[in-house]
């Protein structure tokens, strides 16, 4: 099987793994390959099965009774969509008996019986130029979305012009921008490698076919999968200045990168290590400081702690996006975060990890279950052996895989409330 030598640098990775390392299970980096290939095939949700010269034509149909449940499947034991009015037009995507579904020329797409719609007497041709209003306006939205890609992932992901020219991709683009559409779709359609580089040529081709809902309906199916490449890479970016300085790791420790390198540079201890923190600074049975000489002291120690730097990051990300961050006073613990005061739990109950919701920019968050010690790291994605990769603070802070041996101490995911809005705002 053909192999990619080259894909999205989100997907290319130097793992790191974890050893121990004293009480806090601390990591500290190897050499991985995590180069990611990901085969389409005919069950992949991108698969488009039919050619564009047969999509381009459908049968239009009509409701013939007065109002008309339109249902969420062929049956009446399914719920009502929508109840439409006698007159409604819409073209049929597929019969199960004795139902049709319709995408309707309002929006609405659900399954009528067959003795209440009835054929209409002309063919309608989905083109730009005879579009209805709402094919009109579905295609503005393609447009915007189009854009939206090719200014995140067209220098990358998207770049076509990567691959040699023999490949199918290489030669869909140069059929694209020969005004070729159809052989461009042909050829993605049946191309071999990423689905979603596949998927986004077939949309791309679609649109300019004057198919634009079908083009619609790949895009959507990419919207998340793309904002996550997207999103887990700006992350990246914003834990870059951490990771090449190397800031290091200090217990309880809440340095952004200008204080840790002002504190460098004035020649100030760098990094602590837990038990250090309780025989010199904090009375470990009750959680206070020994002194305000004690306390003063620590705080002239450069670094920063698992928590923090998964803060530090989430903070910076809120600050780009323009939402304001949870948690308003100073820091909280790795068990301050899974509290659910600042954040959600996703999946809980499920384990391994990940669970099925999880995205990039949530925590996973590790419960070692002795003296309140846990373990914070951001979820970046998988790699092509479906290995966890985090950004986290080891000795110092990295992109590194989660082992499997230390699952058994896993806590939860969770996403600091008001993510999601980060998310789309950082990849709008």
């Amino acid at each position: 099987m053909r192999k990619k030598h080259l894909l999205f640098g989100i997907f290319l990775i130097a793992g790191l793994a974890s050893i121990p390392c004293g009480i806090n299970a601390q990591n500290t980096p190897f050499d991985q390959d995590t180069v990611v290939t990901s085969p389409q095939n005919s069950d992949s949700p991108f698969a488009v099965t039919e050619t564009a010269a047969t999509a381009a034509m459908a049968e239009k149909f009509e409701i013939n009774g007065s109002w008309v449940n339109v249902r969420s499947g062929p049956g009446t034991g399914n719920s009502v969509v929508k109840t439409l009015p006698r007159g409604t037009t819409g073209l049929k995507l597929e019969e199960q008996n004795g139902w049709s579904k319709i995408e309707f020329s309002n929006g609405v797409t659900g399954w009528v019986r067959n003795d209440l719609i009835s054929k209409s007497a002309t063919v309608t041709t989905i083109t730009s130029t005879g579009a209805t209003t709402a094919t009109k306006r579905i295609a503005a939205a393609n447009a915007k979305q189009f854009a939206r890609w090719e200014r995140h992932l067209g220098k990358s992901l998207l770049d076509y012009s990567r691959f040699p020219w023999y490949w199918k991709l290489n030669r869909a683009n140069d059929a694209y921008k020969e005004g070729n559409y159809q052989k461009a779709y042909e050829l993605a359609l049946t191309s071999s490698g990423n689905p979603y580089e596949s998927a986004y040529m077939q949309a791309l081709c679609l649109d300019k076919m004057g198919q634009h809902e079908k083009a619609a309906k790949l895009l959507n199916l990419l919207e998340k999968p793309f904002e996550d490449l997207v999103f887990a890479s700006k992350l990246e970016e914003m834990a870059k200045p951490y990771i090449d300085e190397p800031i290091v790791f200090k217990f309880g420790g809440f340095d952004d990168i200008k204080t840790y390198r002002a504190k460098k540079a004035a020649g100030s201890q760098l990094g602590l290590e837990s038990s250090v923190y309780y025989d010199k600074y904090v009375d470990i049975n009750t959680w206070k400081w020994r002194s305000n000489a004690a306390y003063k002291e620590f705080e002239k120690i450069a670094g920063i702690d698992c928590s923090g730097f998964v803060q530090m990051i989430q903070k910076d990300a809120f600050a780009d996006a323009g939402v304001k961050y949870p948690i308003t006073s100073g820091r909280t613990s790795t068990s301050g975060l899974w509290s659910e005061k600042y954040t959600t739990s996703i999946n809980p109950g499920v384990k391994p990890p990940p669970p099925p919701d999880i995205r990039p920019g949530d925590m996973i968050l590790l419960d070692y279950g002795h003296n309140r010690y846990g373990h914070s790291m951001i979820y970046k994605g998988t790699d092509s052996q479906g290995n966890i990769m985090v950004m986290q603070m080891g000795g110092t802070a990295e992109v590194s895989i989660l082992p499997p041996y230390k699952y058994e101490f896993y806590k939860g995911t969770y996403r600091m409330n008001g993510m999601d809005k980060v998310r789309k705002a950082i990849t709008a």
